[in-house]
């Protein structure tokens, strides 16, 4: 082959999403991996370029906004103008993500180069209890399709015996049959795909190898890239941001190519990092309070706009 198998799959997975360019002509990697984790679906990215802002008469004022890279839930995107509430939007920054893939990778690569026999049993272990699920489950359909294949068997022997015997006519055979045939095709297509899933479970040593030659191929972790993306990461998936304590709070959850998810210790934080993080809490209480005496005060301006104008109508 002129290229590796692994090499193969990730481009045709990369191919299976139309990935649309910016005005800069540069498309988004992420897109075909982000997933909605209360539907499912996979994630659209939007982005915008800065504009003027203008006042509450239309004119420009001078202040331009930031440029815009998110990406929101696709059952939401899809319905919301259709005014019909499936799902919600999911809302996440497309820097955010690019910033805890980063930290991700660079938490992983660590713990592997240092600790390879803890990192290869946490796999092992990891990866054992989330797909017994999902392997449990794959089980129960394989028994479902190759009941039902037997049953196919008996119900082709029995129209055959009636067709012979007169009870059923040509017609009503030939249309039974190619029935059968079809459903029995698409199930033996079914049974194969699930058995190779299962098999696929049965593969952690050869799985953590390719993971571990992953890791080896980078040394160089300080900027994530295009190649990184494809190569390391297998889906992400978001979940709804939390407001109730006042602050907002979304779970991402990174699955890496071979290993999955994977809970490995993160580095703490240096001195100047803690305090960077201090700023950015204090700048988005202030924001929050901002923010909410601005809606108070515009609100207040609108109510007294109106009672104006009513009392000018009187």
């Amino acid at each position: 082959p002129i290229v590796d198998e692994d090499t193969w799959y990730t481009v045709q997975k990369i191919r299976e999403t139309k990935h649309k360019p910016s005005k800069r002509g540069e498309p988004n990697p992420l897109t075909g991996l982000m997933f909605c984790a209360d539907c499912g679906a996979k994630m659209f990215n939007h982005r915008t370029g800065g504009y003027e802002k203008k006042d509450k008469d239309g004119n420009p004022t001078g202040k331009y906004t930031n440029a815009q890279d998110n990406y929101h839930c696709s059952t939401y995107s899809l319905n919301k103008g259709k005014f019909i509430n499936c799902c919600s939007m999911h809302h996440v920054r497309t820097d955010v993500v690019r910033d805890l893939i980063l930290e991700t990778l660079k938490a992983t690569a660590g713990f592997v180069r240092k600790h390879e026999e803890e990192f290869i049993a946490k796999v092992r272990n990891e990866t054992t209890i989330q797909r017994a699920d999902a392997a449990k489950a794959l089980q129960k359909k394989l028994s479902r399709e190759q009941k039902r294949t037997n049953e196919l068997n008996q119900l082709i022997k029995k129209i055959y015996e009636d067709n012979v015997i007169g009870k059923l006519t040509d017609k009503r055979f030939e249309m039974l049959l190619s029935d059968y045939e079809q459903e029995q095709a698409d199930l033996e297509t079914s049974i194969q795909n699930t058995q190779k899933q299962l098999s696929n479970f049965e593969e952690d040593n050869t799985r953590i190898d390719k993971f571990m030659e992953l890791v080896r191929k980078y040394t160089d972790f300080s900027e994530l890239t295009t190649p990184m993306i494809h190569e390391f990461i297998d889906k992400i998936v978001v979940h709804e941001a939390d407001k109730s304590t006042g602050e907002r709070i979304q779970q991402i959850d990174v699955y890496l190519k071979y290993v999955g998810r994977l809970d490995v210790p993160m580095p703490e934080l240096t001195p100047e990092q803690r305090k960077e993080e201090e700023r950015k809490h204090k700048k988005r209480a202030w924001n929050r309070t901002y923010m909410r005496r601005r809606y108070e005060r515009e609100k207040a301006e609108r109510k007294a706009a109106e009672m104006a104008e009513i009392g000018a109508t009187v």
